[in-house]
């Protein structure tokens, strides 16, 4: 008798948990489609968003949610009309940026399952930091444009839509329309390479990293001339977690050398930048440096070509931010590195 009800107890143990891997890997599957999948599929996409403009420019410190509308045509033609609640985001820009502060976009799940979409809800908007003018729109599409260049090297790095949007005040009709970027939901990213969250803030020890990811995210700031990061204290660094190695996945870039946003004092004008190139990772020899290099030599005419056929950037500021790559391509065996400037 005991041995018949631990059987039945057994079973219908076994039952639940199938009947929820049947259920569970349907939604979080990697190959479902996201809400920033339905809104990444033109070069430039064209959005309304309805919100409280007054409230979101005066309240700088604000970390309240506040309701809006999105709405935009997607790529078969049909209208989509979103419900969601925005927040202000970041440290830097959200206070000194005279313009639209960061955002970060909070989509509700439920919507986003009955639309049988991933429960992937949380993206982030850059938006230009400085006056509605070409400086500050340069700056915006050169850091967009950034991302893109990482996205050649490695699948653990975000990805990025550019934006054409159009913001209405709720309350009073004001209209601005702008430039602005998406930034793809770190969740949908740890499922896209099949990684963890890692709820560190420092990881010092450098044998925990994965060691390709390590130089090329080192390596990569080396080459855009970024230096508003930190690799063992996760400053503009996202940990992930994948086969018991950290891997660091970089983001905002807008202090990089090859962004020389107006508010950050960077300047790609004169050559003598290659000086101010500085490795912050860890100190490599460069025999072991040398396979990541020369996997940036391979990607370099694809890395052009993401520069070269943005369509909404000035063929002189393509030129800048070539020729900045240029340097770091014509001096890759002079790599400098900061433990040797203390």
């Amino acid at each position: 008798m005991r041995v018949a009800v631990k059987n039945q107890i057994i079973s219908s143990f076994l039952m639940l948990v199938l009947g929820f891997l049947l259920i569970v890997p349907k939604a979080f599957a990697t190959d479902s489609k996201t809400i920033f999948d339905v809104l990444n599929h033109s070069e430039v996409l064209k959005v309304n968003m309805e919100l409280d403009l007054n409230a979101i420019l005066e309240n700088r410190r604000d970390e309240n949610p506040y309701p809006a509308t999105l709405s935009f045509v997607d790529e078969q033609g049909n209208p989509q009309d979103w419900s969601l609640n925005i927040r202000l985001r970041g440290n830097f820009r959200r206070i000194h940026c005279a313009e639209m502060p960061p955002l970060k976009l909070d989509f509700n799940k439920k919507d986003l399952e009955k639309a049988g979409l991933a429960p992937f809800d949380d993206l982030k908007l850059v938006n230009y930091c400085m006056g509605d003018d070409r400086a500050a729109k340069e700056a915006l599409v050169k850091e967009y444009l950034t991302y893109k260049l990482y996205n050649q090297l490695t699948d653990a790095s975000y990805r990025v839509q550019m934006l054409k949007i159009n913001f209405k005040d709720i309350n009073t009709g004001e209209t601005r329309t702008q430039f602005a970027f998406l930034i793809e939901d770190t969740s949908q990213l740890k499922a896209r390479i099949a990684a963890q969250k890692l709820d560190e803030f420092r990881v010092i020890e450098k044998e925990r990293f994965d060691p390709y990811h390590l130089k090329a995210a080192t390596l990569f700031q080396y080459m855009i001339g970024n230096k508003d990061w930190g690799v063992t204290f996760s400053k503009n660094v996202k940990y992930l977690s994948k086969e018991e190695k950290v891997i660091p996945v970089p983001y905002d870039f807008d202090f990089a050398t090859i962004v020389g946003a107006s508010y950050t004092k960077a300047k790609n004008d004169a050559k003598s930048l290659i000086d101010k190139r500085i490795y912050l990772g860890f100190y490599e020899e460069m025999e072991s440096l040398r396979p990541v290099i020369d996997e940036f030599v391979m990607k370099r005419e694809s890395m052009n070509e993401i520069i070269l056929n943005c369509t909404f950037l000035r063929t002189g500021a393509k030129k800048e931010m070539i020729a900045y790559l240029d340097l770091f391509f014509e001096n890759t065996d002079n790599i400098k590195f900061a433990v040797h400037e203390i």
